[in-house]
């Protein structure tokens, strides 16, 4: 782990310090500009920092070790990304207004069509590795995840990293899984508590799970 990597890693207390001190200023002269400042912390802050570390160290698709003498864009990324796993209402109250939660994960550098349908309650992981397209309707609790850890013999840590890309016009049932690298044809129908597997095109018998392997080996 690089000096950087651990630098990153104290990016979650420098935004709870960060937001302490908003609410405190919003706390003794509440006003619309303190409580502006307070969203500006919240939800503007991280995707800048994002942006601008992604500009200095761009997120490679494919295999990466994240403990090994490199700097890990994607392991600052998933520091950069913990306040809104550790406080998932944050993102919940995004999704009540249609329209503001993809625009949020444009922000962060997804792209994202319009009219998608999101739930209050689901998971998207990794907020800039998304490729959805129009009118896509999710159900409740679904997951979408651009990354996959794997510890090989050696010890070493690796992460595949892969866009998650799902059509228009499909659909995404309850509780399912979309893993990293994963396509959702358009118009397709994803059921209930299905998984969409790494590297997998749904509705394709063949999961590559030895392409998967391959790459983690290499």
């Amino acid at each position: 782990m690089t000096a950087a990597d651990r630098l990153f890693s104290y990016f979650p207390l420098l935004m709870t310090l960060l937001l302490l001190a908003a609410l405190g200023l919003f706390a003794q002269w509440p006003s619309l500009w303190t409580a502006a400042l307070v969203l500006f912390v919240i939800y503007i802050v991280p995707p800048m920092v994002q942006r601008v570390m992604l500009r200095w160290a761009p997120m490679k698709q494919g295999v990466t070790e994240i403990d090994g003498r490199k700097f890990s864009p994607w392991l600052a990324s998933h520091h950069i990304q913990a306040m809104y796993d550790a406080l998932p209402f944050l993102e919940s109250l995004l999704r009540v207004t249609p329209g503001f939660y993809s625009m949020w994960l444009r922000m962060w550098g997804s792209r994202v069509g319009y009219g998608v349908d999101w739930p209050v309650r689901m998971d998207v992981l990794d907020r800039s590795l998304m490729d959805i397209g129009n009118r896509v309707v999710f159900a409740r609790e679904v997951e979408l995840s651009a990354h996959v850890r794997k510890k090989t013999e050696g010890g070493r840590t690796r992460v595949l990293v892969r866009t998650v890309r799902i059509g228009s016009y499909a659909f995404i049932g309850a509780n399912a899984r979309v893993a990293p690298g994963a396509s959702v044809p358009s118009n397709a129908s994803v059921a209930e508590m299905a998984i969409v597997g790494v590297n997998e095109v749904f509705g394709d018998a063949v999961r590559h799970h030895e392409q998967v392997e391959a790459e983690f080996a290499a």
